[in-house]
């Protein structure tokens, strides 16, 4: 198996998360509780990066997210992600600043989303993935059409996923926020499944809590990234 490198701390709350993931596919692939796979992380100051997108210093953002994936390959890793929605902007532009190979976290949530048989879905993310045609544009290829929030929701989620969710803070009141601006779209635009488009919100929203499907970004990450890590193994 190819030893999996993670770019961390965006945020560490999902990071971690991505972490038990890759470890419990492991279990289940293998039977073994004592069997993992092997998975090297290097946790980036996400402020760094914040300051640097705030002032739309995208240059600096693909300059220190490579320069970890080099540092992540020269440590041994053999395949490697970023465990964010948002740097995924930078997509291609990072790819082509290393050599190890990465697993695209759009690619992996449309193969779910596909599989869901869906036409319509609510994207959920920060201000800067909901705004890019990052998603949309992916999803229209297999004419799955993503609809955003309003303004003041968009404002709502991208404050609570920095201030909040970051932090791994989720009080009652958070919960029934998110579920209102779920339940709105449902009935305003008839969406059939919610993208969590954030890699924190599967803190605030989960399965069973809408009547329709949750798709998790992160979920969906991690299991592509074990997958191309078992895929000669």
């Amino acid at each position: 198996m190819k030893r999996i490198g993670l770019v961390g701390g965006m945020t560490p709350e999902s990071t971690a998360a991505y972490y038990r993931m890759l470890v419990e596919l492991g279990r289940q692939r293998w039977d073994d509780p004592v069997r993992n796979p092997v998975v090297i992380i290097y946790s980036i100051d996400l402020a760094e990066i914040v300051a640097h997108q705030d002032v739309s210093d995208s240059d600096r953002v693909v300059e220190l997210l490579s320069g970890v994936l080099e540092r992540l390959r020269v440590a041994g890793a053999e395949i490697g992600a970023l465990t964010a929605n948002t740097p995924h902007l930078f997509f291609d532009r990072i790819r082509a600043r290393t050599s190890l190979p990465l697993v695209h976290i759009v690619d992996a949530t449309l193969r779910r989303a596909r599989g869901l048989g869906i036409r319509r879905a609510l994207l959920l993310g920060t201000e800067a993935t909901m705004a890019s045609s990052m998603y949309p544009e992916a999803f229209a290829s297999e004419g799955i059409e993503l609809v955003i929030p309003d303004e003041d929701d968009r404002r709502f989620v991208n404050r609570s996923i920095y201030r909040d969710l970051a932090a791994g803070e989720v009080s009652p009141e958070l919960r029934d926020a998110y579920l209102g601006i779920c339940r709105r779209q449902i009935e305003r635009c008839g969406v059939e499944a919610i993208v969590l488009g954030c890699t924190e919100l599967p803190l605030v929203l989960r399965d069973g809590d809408l009547p329709i499907p949750l798709v998790d970004t992160a979920r969906c990450h991690a299991e592509a990234i074990f997958a191309g890590a078992v895929a000669d193994g």
